[in-house]
């Protein structure tokens, strides 16, 4: 498996132990750079044969597809109300409402609000009603741009703001939970390898009983009413505070 990985993208420190740990294993690889809010590379292509693996931003997942990398960058089913529906009430935010942006009715005065999908047109955010006005107004102003990533006929998703104690991440491939950290207490973040065994049991539970595709992040949440599924990423982009990296490496070469 031939890794591309994203230069002018990843943390330092992520991309370093991200090379270390692919050196380590004698696993092949090549560095790109892309041009800033384009989908476009920035140098050289790679040419590489055989199956590739990426690990950077949406639009280097674009990019996967056109140069036809297999398996490449995996987002199907990254949506959030296919995963509502699939989770049910084991969903931190299982009372959400989903609907355009343009659309969006008003239902709470203080809210977290992001993409239906997993396509980063905006980071997930919390917001007033006001705030979330003065947005969409914004948003209307540029919407008939022909380059906007953001548009108000795109489906957006609010909740309630839900008290948090403990957030943790876990990299699932081929269905199998591989690695998890703890990434946020509160509401710092402070990363950690040590993660109980009954999140994890929990995190594995979920993907068995749904999982949207072979190479995925799912975020749990540990709450006054018992552990919740957050979200789900692209394994191919999600940030791996304190996961094993070598995990994920030796898994992706194993099962995909």
């Amino acid at each position: 498996m031939h890794w591309i990985v994203q230069d002018n993208l990843i943390n330092l420190d992520t991309r370093a132990n991200l090379l270390q740990r692919l050196v380590d294993r004698g696993v092949p690889y090549s560095c790109v750079k892309l041009v800033p809010f384009f989908h476009l590379f920035d140098g050289d292509v790679p040419t590489v044969r055989g199956p590739v693996f990426v690990y950077g931003s949406t639009g280097l997942g674009a990019l996967a597809k056109m140069q036809g990398w297999q398996p490449g960058y995996y987002d199907d089913n990254l949506d959030y109300e296919l995963m509502l529906d699939r989770y049910g009430d084991s969903a931190l935010n299982a009372n959400a409402v989903c609907a355009t942006f343009g659309d969006m009715p008003r239902r709470f005065d203080r809210f977290f609000v992001r993409p239906v999908l997993d396509n980063k047109s905006f980071a997930g955010m919390v917001m007033t009603w006001d705030e979330f006005d003065t947005f969409r107004a914004n948003v209307a102003g540029v919407s008939r741009d022909q380059d906007v990533t953001l548009r108000l006929s795109d489906r957006i998703v609010i909740a309630p703001l839900t008290h948090i104690e403990v957030e943790y991440r876990f990299f699932v491939i081929a269905g199998k939970v591989v690695t998890g950290s703890r990434y946020k207490v509160g509401t710092l973040v402070q990363s950690s390898s040590d993660v109980p065994a009954p999140v994890r049991a929990f995190a594995q539970a979920c993907v068995d009983h749904w999982r949207p595709n072979d190479a995925f992040t799912i975020d749990i949440a540990a709450t006054p009413a018992g552990l919740k599924v957050i979200e789900l990423n692209s394994a191919n982009s999600a940030g791996f505070y304190a996961c094993d990296v070598g995990a994920i490496i030796d898994a992706v070469a194993a099962r995909l």
